[in-house]
């Protein structure tokens, strides 16, 4: 399964979630807002998406597979 993590307004997103829907490709979408949330109930994507968005410089869409 692929997760996905993005924000309104993002053009990145709006293109990934575009070529998902075109290739019929299975996604959750998550609202990257909850990797900034230290409050928020992290599991283990959520870890490792916040790893990948840090080594992408913080740059929106991260996509995680599992």
């Amino acid at each position: 399964m692929k997760y996905i993590y993005t924000s309104p307004d993002c053009p990145k997103c709006d293109a990934l979630k575009e070529r998902y829907k075109a290739q019929s490709t299975e996604y959750v979408e998550r609202d990257a807002d909850r990797l900034k949330n230290p409050a928020h109930d992290r599991d283990d994507i959520d870890v490792e998406a916040f790893v990948q968005l840090s080594m992408q410089n913080m740059v929106l869409p991260v996509e995680i597979d599992k």
